[in-house]
């Protein structure tokens, strides 16, 4: 006969045990990638208008391009364009957001699970939304005859690393404002903020042809050069692959990233003082 297990002593009881940093992580980006693949209606729509504006782009200016701009292949130039429109559509701060206004973010904080893990977790979540719209985009320019620089493998994978980079870069803004404020509102309008940015780039020609303070403004807009370089990926786009171009696009989307992730804490440690 098995014995019974003796209760707990009076006032006494059990807690839970941290477990470590790497597995608070992973824990939380499985849920935000959980989450995501829970609710299509959020991930189609951000894939649905960088689409439709490719296409609308290239039903306009394709048949004008070559003559016009001395682009062989219209649909190779706006690639990068759709790529990096799509990884800005992502929606972390949200998520993140409706967690804090509903009340999980604070019963998560009574738990042993590290802080900085539910804010890291849901970047990581974004980053495979990112990674899910580039390879989509990628492949839908594969299947419309665009060739990438450097060996079709090589091209694409410089593509999505800098894709990557810039969309994590872009998500960490949304998080921000949804640490910094906790408002549903505030945080689903942070994506106004990628259009001025998105249009003051070379985005429909190149910034050779580009005039006057448009052409000034495109110079000093980070963007252009994450842009560049990754039509510097693509054959056909009027835009030369070699190290300088690459080399700035890299380093524009790296001190980017730098800004909003220096956001991103600040707004954290204001959160978390709040309690």
């Amino acid at each position: 006969m098995t014995a019974a297990t003796a209760p707990a002593p009076a006032g006494e009881r059990t807690l839970a045990t941290p477990s470590g940093f790497a597995s608070d992580v992973l824990a939380l980006t499985t849920r935000s990638i959980r989450a995501l693949l829970r609710e299509p209606e959020s991930f189609i729509p951000a894939l649905a208008i960088p689409l439709f504006f490719f296409v609308v782009q290239i039903g306009a200016l394709g048949k004008i391009a070559g003559p016009a701009f001395g682009i062989k292949n219209y649909a190779a130039f706006q690639l990068p364009v759709a790529v990096l429109f799509a990884s800005a559509n992502t929606a972390g701060g949200n998520s993140l957001v409706l967690d804090i206004d509903g009340g999980y973010w604070d019963k998560l904080s009574l738990t042993p699970v590290r802080r900085p893990a539910m804010v890291i977790g849901t970047l990581l979540g974004e980053m495979f939304s990112v990674v899910s719209y580039s390879v989509l985009l990628t492949l839908l320019g594969l299947a419309m005859g665009v060739r990438y620089a450097g060996g079709e493998l090589g091209g694409a994978l410089g593509l999505l690393a800098l894709t990557v980079l810039f969309g994590v870069g872009f998500a960490s803004v949304s998080v921000a404002v949804a640490l910094a404020t906790g408002s549903v509102r505030a945080t689903q309008t942070t994506f106004v903020i990628f259009f001025p940015l998105l249009f003051l780039t070379p985005g429909t020609l190149p910034r050779s042809l580009m005039q006057g303070w448009f052409k000034a403004a495109v110079s000093v807009n980070p963007i252009t050069y994450v842009l560049e370089a990754g039509r510097a990926f693509i054959q056909e786009t009027g835009v030369a692959f070699n190290v300088a171009t690459v080399s700035k696009g890299f380093i524009a989307a790296l001190a980017f990233c730098a800004l909003t992730f220096s956001l991103t804490a600040l707004a954290f440690r204001r959160r978390a003082r709040m309690g």
